[in-house]
């Protein structure tokens, strides 16, 4: 897979997406280290470097309520068919044939 994406830019976007969420709830940098148990100094440095360590991100996640969307998004696709008739297969409903009585019309 082709990107122009690079490490930097991932840490920086993580970093703005978690400070704007901050933001967002109307918390200071003091109020969320407080709340995820994160020092200050670390918040300040992450929101500014994008750098920080696992756990602390983590407990940043927990914090900012963010934790269940990252778990998700890292769950693996669907394997892709492999063949056109494993396409086909994906697409067609599986139906239980059903058998209907022969009503007779005469009386």
């Amino acid at each position: 897979m082709v990107t122009l994406v690079n490490g930097a830019d991932v840490l920086r976007a993580i970093a703005d997406g978690l400070r704007a969420q901050r933001i967002q709830l109307g918390w200071r940098q003091a109020d969320l280290a407080e709340r995820s148990g994160v020092p200050l100094r670390t918040l300040r440095k992450f929101e500014t470097t994008g750098l920080i360590g696992t756990g602390a991100f983590a407990q940043l996640l927990v914090s900012l309520g963010l934790a269940d969307k990252l778990m998700e998004s890292l769950k693996p696709a669907p394997a892709a068919p492999r063949s056109l008739d494993d396409f086909l297969a994906l697409g067609a409903p599986q139906r239980r044939r059903q058998r209907v009585r022969r009503v007779s019309l005469r009386k």
